[in-house]
């Protein structure tokens, strides 16, 4: 993930804490809320991107996780892989439940940088 000062102290969470998914954010167990739109002006102020680019954070597919920049620290989101017989005959294995919260992030018009 990103070397970046802001990262020093995050919050990380499993997939399962996630309890909705909005066009405002990620709700999560403990009450806490991603919000998509400060992400993005987090994300602008640490990098230099146009206006019109809505990024909320960072994905690893290798590390099974997203970063996400809310505010005041950054939210780390992970994926628990199962055993590999589970993974195997799962209809949802844990990289396809990884593509199904970026496809949600997509569909609210927001993006993250893909760090693989």
């Amino acid at each position: 993930m990103n070397e970046n000062k802001y990262f020093a102290d995050y919050d990380t969470f499993s997939e399962y804490d996630i309890i909705n998914i909005t066009s405002k954010g990620i709700a999560l167990k403990n009450g806490a809320l991603i919000n998509f739109d400060e992400c993005t002006k987090k994300y602008k102020e640490t990098h230099a991107l146009g206006e019109n680019i809505l990024c909320v954070g960072e994905r690893d597919i290798t590390d099974l996780s997203f970063m996400f920049y809310s505010s005041p620290k950054p939210i780390m989101i992970k994926f628990v892989e199962n055993n590999k017989i589970i993974e195997l005959f799962s209809k949802r294995n844990t990289h396809q439940r990884f593509h199904d919260l970026q496809k949600r992030i997509i569909e609210y018009g927001y993006r993250t940088y893909d760090m693989s």
